[in-house]
């Protein structure tokens, strides 16, 4: 390896070494006067034959005089070679601004040992180059024969305005350029390669001719081109199954001339690309948040390795296999290549489409509420199911977790939870359809306190016609609750707000009571006060059982069956039953605590006298 890199360091260091040698300058010069004139001539001739290309000569003639002539003649170690040499002479003069038309009175001619190759000719602008900027010009020769001198003249009848004609330098520059040094790859490479010239020179161009073949041994390309100028080949890939032999044939080539080098030959391999892969499917559609395996193979050969990219071209490289798992939160293409040891420049795309379902949209109540809340999805659309998750806490902590689904339909129905303390409501809301599932929506709001069940102090009294009654109900949980009398037993009005209602009833009348913090519990507690003249309530209540006790029953209002609320045996009791009338409807020995009431709807005065002779008594509703 070290070997190696002094070798190329040595050639690098020698390419300025064959430029400076590639131009060989005029190194002796004569010159002389044609005619006669004494004050003619060439001042300071050997400026002229030298390397120092801003040293000149200067050619002096009088003005005025015809028929007068200056020469000088540079002349070269060693002669050119045959048609390939390039002659650059530097010209200049004393005008400010110079012009092809100028040097109109200037010819030049080369020479080989003496003898004339006849092609002299005048300075135009077919062989002149104006320096920008300058007083100066070079005068670029390509001559067809060998020469050794070139003699330039100048002559007083052109003259013309040209002022203090200058010869700065002549120089012929070898015109078949070296043989190119270039490199090619080793082992096998991919796509286009840059082959560096080692010893390219300015100005020197290149010929390439390269000639592709496929491991089989068939033609794939056949190419030839030129490059200008430049010290790297680019050679370009190509597409070979199994790969493919690149031969290299380049000639280095003087513009100046046309003289081009002998042909130098390498060989390098380009790697198997394989080919366009094939796929299960172009486009896959998943749910959001979900998953693919995406799988390209080649029908050709399962030896072919699969790349998976992000962009057709270049882009990010994303994996590699058959199968490929892709978890895209959005639309999005994946493009497989692929590859032996170089990969097919062409992939083939994949669309995975990603299905977004949009989150429920609803409302939920702003202020607190009490019932059940009917909530509509407003973005509901047919075939859409949903998963509701409804949970409740307090102050106190959680204190339900529910979770239901709806099919196909826009309602959420939300029934009030009877709890003492205000809850909060969260709702979350996810939809559901073609197997793909939305974001879940949010959203809350606030239910009110709701107290417990009333007891009261009695379910029915009969009071006399014009009477007023005190209906008394309490929260047995709470003592903070509010009691609310009503007038029907959902709805209706709202009567009085306490534990004590003085009801003025005209006539018979059931009223509902029920306790609440926010919100009322939802059972009302019916009392009905039945109103009677007077006269048959007092007789009723006459001796022998002025005295009685009250009868504690239940249920009272009842369809029939009554239960004596008693620790107390009543079995061999006599049971008494009257009508409001004060007639007696019912007349029987008890066999227990529980008896049976018959008869139409109504109020009924029940009385029990035991064998010890107590006597109890109470009214109850029958109510079929």
């Amino acid at each position: 390896m070290k070997i190696k890199c002094y070798s190329l360091i040595m050639l690098l260091l020698c390419v300025p070494c064959a430029w400076l040698k590639a131009q060989t300058y005029a190194n002796i010069q004569t010159n002389g006067v044609t005619g006669l004139c004494l004050l003619c001539g060439v001042v300071n001739p050997n400026n002229a034959v030298n390397t120092n290309r801003d040293d000149y000569s200067a050619f002096t003639i009088t003005a005025g005089l015809l028929g007068v002539a200056v020469q000088q003649t540079l002349i070269f170690p060693a002669a050119s070679s045959t048609g390939c040499d390039s002659l650059v002479i530097g010209i200049g003069s004393g005008n400010t601004l110079l012009s092809a038309n100028l040097f109109r009175g200037v010819s030049i001619q080369t020479y080989n040992s003496g003898t004339p190759n006849n092609d002299a000719q005048v300075v135009d602008s077919s062989i002149l180059r104006l320096l920008q900027g300058s007083s100066r010009a070079t005068v670029i020769l390509h001559p067809k024969q060998p020469f050794d001198r070139v003699k330039i003249t100048l002559s007083s009848s052109l003259l013309g305005l040209l002022d203090g004609f200058r010869v700065y330098y002549a120089y012929y520059h070898t015109g078949t350029p070296a043989l190119p040094a270039y490199s090619v790859p080793q082992g096998q490479v991919c796509g286009e390669q840059l082959l560096p010239v080692h010893n390219h020179q300015p100005g020197i161009d290149y010929r390439v001719h390269a000639k592709y073949t496929a491991a089989n041994g068939g033609l794939l390309k056949d190419t030839t081109w030129t490059v200008k100028d430049n010290d790297t080949i680019a050679v370009p890939g190509v597409v070979a199954f199994m790969g493919a032999t690149v031969n290299m044939a380049v000639q280095a080539v003087n513009p100046f001339t046309g003289c081009s080098s002998d042909t130098v030959r390498q060989v390098y391999h380009l790697g198997g690309s394989g080919g366009l892969p094939s796929v299960d499917a172009d486009s896959v559609t998943i749910c959001q948040g979900g998953y693919a395996f995406l799988h390209a193979f080649s029908p050709q050969s399962s030896d072919i390795v699969v790349r998976w990219y992000d962009a057709p071209v270049g882009g990010n490289w994303l994996g590699a296999g058959n199968y490929f798992l892709v978890i895209p939160d959005t639309t999005t293409t994946y493009y497989a290549a692929g590859a032996f040891t170089c990969e097919y420049p062409e992939r083939k795309p994949v669309k995975v489409i990603v299905q977004t379902m949009p989150a429920p949209v609803f409302a939920v109540p702003q202020e607190m509420v009490c019932d059940t809340q009917v909530i509509s999805i407003q973005n509901h659309q047919p075939g859409l199911n949903y998963k509701v998750r409804v949970f409740h806490s307090s102050f106190l902590g959680p204190v339900a977790d529910t979770t239901f689904y709806i099919l196909n339909d826009n309602r959420i129905v939300i029934p009030p939870r009877i709890t003492y303390n205000p809850l909060e409501v969260e709702l979350y809301v996810q939809a559901i359809g073609n197997g793909c599932t939305s974001d879940t929506a949010y959203q809350a709001f606030l239910q009110g306190g709701f107290a417990g069940p009333v007891t009261v102090d009695q379910d029915s009294i009969a009071i006399c016609a014009g009477d007023s009654v005190s209906l008394h109900a309490a929260d047995p949980r709470s003592a903070f609750s509010a009691i609310r009398w009503y007038d029907a037993p959902s709805e209706g009005n709202l009567l009085f707000t306490g534990n004590t209602y003085v009801a003025h009833p005209s006539a018979t009348t059931t009223y509902y009571v029920t306790a609440g913090f926010e919100c009322d519990y939802p059972q009302r507690k019916p009392v009905t006060v039945y109103v009677t003249p007077c006269a048959t309530q007092q007789r009723m209540l006459t001796t022998p059982a002025a005295k009685a006790m009250t009868l504690k029953v239940f249920p009272n209002p009842t369809s029939g069956e009554v239960k004596i609320d008693s620790k107390t045996d009543f079995g061999g009791a006599l049971l008494l039953v009257y009508d409001l009338q004060g007639r007696e409807v019912k007349k029987d020995r008890l066999g227990g605590n529980m008896f049976r009431l018959d008869g139409a709807n109504g109020l009924y005065l029940v009385r029990i006298v035991l064998q010890t002779g107590e006597v109890y008594q109470s009214f109850i509703t029958l109510q079929k």
